[in-house]
């Protein structure tokens, strides 16, 4: 199974990330965190845990979390889903641009150039 985050939802979560760690207020975090998922998500995540108990995954990822960075807690979370077999797709702002940048580096890389062309040119 795969989950998508989308760009807007990844910069509400590092927000929500940052906040708690200022106001150490981590039973906002896991409600936030929770409320990210579906319903149908969250019956499939269940389905797949020993548990069969969201919100003591989400709180076993954050007493394993270290409270410091908001990108440790997306990495943690991507990685505990994939040990379920999950994938979590985030997508952050930051790597769309990185992808733009690859693109247009691509594509004025190598410039087509006709003088290269011996077809026909060199009778």
């Amino acid at each position: 199974m795969r989950i998508f985050f989308e760009r807007r939802t990844v910069r509400d979560l590092q927000q929500t990330i940052e906040d708690a760690i200022e106001d150490g207020d981590m039973s906002t975090l896991r409600d936030d965190i929770v409320e990210m998922f579906s319903d149908e998500q969250v019956e499939e995540i269940e389905r797949r845990l020993d548990t069969d108990d969201f919100l003591d995954f989400v709180d076993q990822i954050l007493e394993e979390w270290a409270e410091e960075e908001t990108e440790e807690l997306l990495d943690l979370l991507m990685e505990r889903l994939g040990e379920i077999g999950i994938e979590l797709n985030l997508e952050t702002e930051d790597e769309v641009d990185d992808d733009d940048d690859d693109l247009d580096e691509d594509i004025t890389e190598e410039p087509f150039d006709e003088d290269d062309d011996d077809d026909e040119d060199d009778y």
